[in-house]
């Protein structure tokens, strides 16, 4: 019996001697140690409030596009990961196969967390810098529309009893068609731009313009009156033809009008970003030579005498100018708008002439300087983006100008050049190529 009671004694207290195994910790199965301000969890703790500290800081460092301080943080998020990867590969395989899952997922879990951070950083500080190179590009365009003349006033009347006079009885066509095109060069300097523009932005171009107006009446008739027909010279240099029945009636009369821009400008600008429009204020200088020449013609069948007024005028025009440019971007198609003011300051010449039959031609010469104002406004849809290579623009203009030329004559002075008002509406087609 005692043999027995030594055995079961011993298999008793084996389990006693050698202590019970050490089973690993099998509750926790999912990382539960939150990296804050993330989706982020761990399983050490120690390594979370070390995380912990540092996801701030990235944080912060990406708030102020900070690189030196984001990649500090970064280096202490590696760091950690390192740790976590060297105690997984030093763990043995069998009972401690859980702790090295867990240190190696912990690990990986670090490494996602830097890739967030890392875009993170891209989202906000790594955005494309502009390029420093030129950008050119050059534009052709067509235009055609109205163009509202001030009147040019011939011919008088004289009261037959009275003597009292009216000159200006007979005015030309005022209405003329316009057409014109443009040649131009634009450079684009992106990243060189002040006040917090894109860069700075220049072009230089010439126009083309031409306009034509023409008219006629049938008769002209003074009703009984004089017919006064006022010279270049004034006074002397006029007729005056009574009525004698009628006789002194006008057939035939015609009016014509050609008239010539020659158009030099350049300008510059700064782009600026503000949301969904790009807004260019932009000022420029631009030289202008007027060329006009006018033709107003009749016959007096009554006196068997015809006469002709030809008028040439030239006008150089120096012009400051300043202006704002809006486009909104809408994809492929682009809307668009602006204007300008502008302050001319014009010098004009020329020659009044008067024919008239057996008669030797009387001629006047014209000079005046003067400083006139104009403006423009413009809005139109350009079909493709600053990218593309080819864009194609459809624009309204409205214009108005202050120096077109007139001609006042009043039978007793000289005639004298003055400057009028006149307006125009022009439709334009333009390509652009960059390159």
């Amino acid at each position: 019996m005692r043999t027995i009671h030594l055995l079961v004694s011993a298999a008793f207290s084996l389990p006693a001697l050698m202590g019970t195994p050490a089973h690993a910790d099998n509750s926790a199965t999912t990382p539960s140690f939150e990296i804050q301000g993330t989706e982020r969890a761990l399983f050490s703790a120690p390594t979370a409030d070390r995380v912990n500290e540092q996801v701030p800081i990235a944080r912060n460092a990406i708030s102020r596009c900070d690189r030196t301080a984001f990649n500090g943080a970064i280096a202490e998020i590696t760091e950690q990961a390192s740790v976590r990867r060297a105690i997984a590969g030093d763990q043995t395989l069998g009972e401690n196969a859980f702790f090295e899952s867990r240190d190696a997922d912990d690990a990986s879990m670090l490494d996602r967390l830097r890739g967030d951070l890392f875009r993170e950083w891209r989202a906000a500080c790594d955005k494309p810098q502009p390029t420093s190179a030129a950008i050119f590009g050059a534009g052709a365009s067509f235009f055609a529309g109205i163009l509202n003349l001030p009147r040019q006033a011939f011919l008088g009347f004289e009261n037959a009893v009275t003597l009292a006079q009216t000159i200006g009885v007979a005015v030309g066509e005022d209405e003329a068609r316009t057409t014109g095109g443009s040649l131009d060069g634009s450079i684009f300097f992106p990243g060189h731009g002040i006040f917090g523009s894109q860069g700075f932005w220049t072009a230089f171009g010439y126009l083309r313009t031409t306009a034509n107006a023409s008219g006629t009446a049938q008769t002209i008739d003074p009703n009984g009156d004089g017919l006064l027909i006022p010279g270049p010279l004034g006074g002397a240099s006029g007729f005056a033809l009574v009525s004698a029945g009628g006789l002194n009636v006008v057939q035939n009369a015609t009016y014509e009008v050609d008239a010539e821009w020659d158009s030099f400008y350049a300008k510059g600008g700064l782009p600026f970003d503000c949301g969904d429009v790009k807004v260019t204020p932009f000022v420029g200088v631009a030289y202008s030579e007027q060329e006009s020449m006018s033709r107003f013609t009749g016959s007096i069948p009554g006196f068997g005498r015809n006469f002709a007024y030809n008028t040439a005028v030239y006008v150089d025009t120096l012009s400051g100018f300043v202006g704002v440019d809006l486009e909104k971007d809408l994809g492929r198609v682009s809307v668009h708008g602006g204007g300008l003011v502008s302050i001319d300051s014009n010098d004009g010449n020329g020659t009044d002439r008067l024919s008239f039959t057996g008669v030797a031609d009387s001629q006047a010469s014209l000079s005046n300087d003067e400083t006139t104002y104009g403006g423009r406004a413009w809005a139109g849809l350009t079909f493709g983006n600053d990218k593309s290579p080819f864009k194609l623009s459809i624009d309204a203009t409205y214009i108005y100008q202050e120096n077109l030329p007139v001609i006042e004559r009043d039978g007793t002075n000289p005639s004298r050049l003055t400057y009028d008002d006149g307006d125009a509406i022009i439709g334009s087609i333009r390509t652009t190529f960059r390159f």
